[in-house]
């Protein structure tokens, strides 16, 4: 007994565990892998460092600089002697008649602080425009995330379909292959005509035939699947069951930074300097200096470039406006439609269930009324296809009212929220 005992421990120790995977966890694989929602990802990072660089532009930027430079002579300046009138001696000011400017060797280290001061609000509407279309990448980003939860949800319930009608399909071949060994049995006693046991064996072609449909289905679903959490799964994976459950702004900036070009500018800057010659090219030697000072800038004609720019800047605030009103009727269109199908589906789930138990009920009569002989193989077919039907039914109908609900979680962006 011990021994039998250990053999069968070291039988299921060594079968390995068949791997299951939930809804919850093709969720997560695909938020992370899925090629279209990284490319979303990646646009929606970038404007947000777009925001960051526009908000920086606003404040002080401080810049060092140095450089070297060697030159192949330097400009001499000459300054002739003078004659005094007493005595008649040439006196020169300037040892060997003049000087020379600068050196050949030249060095310059700076750092430079600098401030806009005005900027005709273009740099402000910059940074609200930037913000904006942060928001709306953002946004964006968001609800491809809601649609592929929710083509993940709809390719697993189709996984799930395509099992539930394989066992069905299954279930349904075994109950036409033991009527016919009954079948054989009768036509071995006499009891039944050889065309009633050609009529069974069609029956369980066709069985056989609706099997292989689903085996077919299930390896097409499971394909789906696959593409959208962006990875292959086992082969021996079986899947847990359903539970039933600002771009007008960026537009409004664009317009303002477009009439800020009507504005001059002003900057403001200060710069420490140390360098050989730097500022005093006579005495050539190292020196620190400072510099401070102020820039304006306005363009006063452009050839109607920036009334252009405005008005251009306009006609996308009247398409965005356009766009998000055809946005807010798709809305309110989808959550109704959603609503609508969560209910049908509710509904229709309850109505299969009872048509379910109605033909089990009805399957069961006729198969002790053929058993009995009072009842044909017609009838018996047709009680057994009309079970089939109504288990096909049923699990069609409690994958689909999953669906509907993921759906209604979709319309109202709720199953983002759900699965973080």
């Amino acid at each position: 007994m011990r021994k039998y005992f250990i053999l069968v421990l070291t039988f299921f120790w060594i079968q390995p565990a068949q791997a299951q995977m939930g809804l919850s966890e093709c969720v997560k694989i695909a938020l992370a892998n899925n090629p279209g929602l990284k490319i979303s990802e990646t646009e929606a990072s970038m404007t947000l460092e777009d925001a960051r660089q526009a908000k920086s532009a606003l404040l002080p930027s401080l810049d060092f600089s140095g450089n070297y430079r060697r030159q192949s002579t330097t400009p001499e300046l000459t300054i002739p002697s003078i004659e005094l009138p007493i005595g008649g001696a040439p006196i020169s000011l300037f040892p060997g008649g003049g000087m020379t400017l600068g050196t050949l060797d030249n060095y310059d280290f700076k750092l430079t602080i600098s401030q806009p001061i005005f900027t005709g609000f273009r740099l402000s509407n910059w940074v609200k425009a930037a913000n904006a279309l942060a928001t709306s990448r953002s946004l964006e980003l968001e609800k491809n995330r809601i649609e592929l939860i929710f083509k993940v949800e709809t390719a697993y319930g189709n996984v799930l379909k395509s099992q539930k009608f394989l066992q069905i399909a299954s279930s349904a071949r075994e109950q036409v292959a033991s009527h016919l060994q009954d079948v054989e049995n009768y036509v071995a006693q006499g009891m039944a005509k050889k065309d009633e046991l050609l009529k069974v064996q069609v029956k369980l072609s066709e069985a056989e035939l609706v099997v292989i449909q689903a085996e077919n289905a299930i390896k097409m679903a499971m394909v789906a699947l696959e593409n959208l959490i962006g990875q292959k799964l086992p082969s021996d994976v079986t899947l847990a069951s359903m539970q039933v459950q600002e771009f007008v702004e960026a537009g409004q900036a664009s317009i303002k930074i477009a009439k800020g070009g009507m504005f001059p500018s002003l900057a403001a800057f200060g710069t420490l300097g140390y360098g050989k010659p730097g500022l005093d090219f006579i005495k050539q030697e190292w020196m620190d200096y400072w510099l401070v000072g102020a820039g304006v800038e306005w363009n006063l004609w452009s050839w109607g470039k920036i009334r252009s720019q405005i008005q251009q800047a306009q006609l996308k605030i009247d398409a965005i406006n356009q766009t998000a009103r055809k946005v807010q009727d798709a809305i309110t269109l989808d959550v109704t439609q959603s609503c609508l199908l969560l209910d049908e589906a509710s509904k229709r789930l309850q109505l299969t269930s009872t048509m379910e138990t109605q033909a089990q009920e009805s399957f069961r009569v006729a198969e002790t009324s053929y058993q009995q002989g009072q009842a044909t193989h017609t009838e018996y077919f047709d009680a057994q296809s009309e079970l089939t039907r109504a288990k096909l039914q049923k699990a069609q109908a409690e994958i689909d009212a999953a669906l509907a609900q993921a759906n209604w979680r979709r319309a109202v962006g709720t199953n983002a929220k759900s699965n973080k």
